[in-house]
């Protein structure tokens, strides 16, 4: 098959490049010039093995012309797209007109060109969890579940998925749980938009590639079908419990210095996929649970765990002070010693919050 990937630099589209090349498939990656740029240490090691089975199209998602480019340049028309391209948050919340341009102008460019097609390709769409809104206290999810978008990005994913349904093209959507990769970091500008009791499922990058490049070739699928996709019981935790792992690795210790108070009440999206089971049957995704993540983030973190530990004091004081909410929390309470910001050292802010608890 003749796949084309669009956003196939980033984390997940890598992911998904690789699995259908290990597939046998043929690859066109859509990209930005600068996205290129950052991922080519990949590009390169796909060459010389892959070149006859991988090549990268430059342009620009929102451009039409750039889009229908894409498809003419392939020495035969893809079989099916797995469309990734998106602005995501953080960048997206600062940017709605942009984050509109790009995930619903350039999947209404996908639908567009593969509409003009002889024999339309089958679309694959990356949607998101986020479309569920905030499921901190019901964190049971199902695909037949309403959407409660709460920001930009997720209403523009359920207008995504729209488009997609109403276009009568083969359309499958996938809905992505939490994606982890070992190269993350926990330093991430949203640490703190997340309750620390949520309730998250995550799906190793690996499998969520897996997923796509299924979904873009398994015969017969159901026209226009929509699956959650999650790691399943083996990859299920708590916000807290994740943060305690990784901080540990980093040689930080547990996320106790954290306090419940640094982080946001509500108002933010994941849970537990109560049908991530049921897509698996259909697309066979599933190869890492949440132990072989966190052995994968321990070997990545090897070389500077010791080295993290020695400055331990100043990494958690500098977490701490990086918290959108912990003034605003601690204020709220009428903590006005801690209200009155800079001039309250990180450490005078965790002491008040300890005693907010008690």
């Amino acid at each position: 098959m003749n796949i084309l990937v669009t956003g196939g630099l980033g984390n997940v589209g890598k992911s998904a490049v690789m699995a259908c090349l290990s597939m046998g498939h043929s690859v066109t990656v859509f990209e930005t010039p600068s996205a290129a740029k950052r991922a080519g240490i990949f590009i390169h090691s796909l060459y010389p093995s892959s070149r006859p089975k991988f090549k990268v199209i430059y342009g620009d998602i929102r451009e039409s012309e750039d889009v229908s480019v894409a498809f003419r340049d392939n020495s035969s028309l893809p079989d099916a797209i797995i469309h990734l391209a998106a602005l995501i948050p953080p960048a997206s919340d600062s940017s709605p007109q942009k984050t509109q341009d790009i995930n619903v102008g350039g999947t209404r460019n996908i639908v567009a060109a593969c509409a003009a097609m002889k024999k339309p390709a089958r679309i694959v769409l990356a949607s998101s969890i986020a479309a569920y809104g905030d499921r901190l206290r019901d964190f049971w999810i199902r695909t037949s579940d309403p959407q409660r978008p709460q920001d930009i990005y997720s209403r523009t994913k359920i207008e995504c998925e729209r488009l997609l349904m109403e276009s009568g093209l083969p359309a499958i959507i996938l809905r992505l749980s939490y994606v982890v990769s070992a190269k993350w970091l926990p330093f991430d500008p949203l640490l703190f938009s997340m309750p620390t009791d949520t309730h998250i499922e995550i799906v190793h990058t690996e499998d969520a590639g897996r997923a796509f490049a299924s979904a873009a070739c398994t015969t017969p699928m159901p026209e226009c079908g929509i699956f959650d996709i999650g790691g399943g019981a083996l990859c299920r935790t708590s916000f807290r419990a994740y943060l305690d792992r990784l901080f540990r690795y980093f040689g930080l210790g547990d996320s106790s210095f954290l306090p419940d108070c640094a982080f946001a009440d509500s108002g933010f999206h994941c849970g537990w996929y109560e049908d991530s089971d049921y897509a698996d049957s259909i697309l066979h995704f599933r190869r890492k649970t949440l132990e072989d993540y966190y052995e994968e983030v321990r070997w990545e973190t090897r070389h500077y765990a010791l080295a993290a530990s020695l400055f331990k004091p100043f990494i958690r004081d500098w977490l701490l002070r990086k918290s959108p909410f912990l003034e605003r929390n601690l204020s709220g309470h009428k903590r006005t010693k801690a209200a009155k910001g800079p001039t309250a050292s990180s450490q005078e802010r965790l002491r008040l919050s300890k005693q907010e608890k008690q």
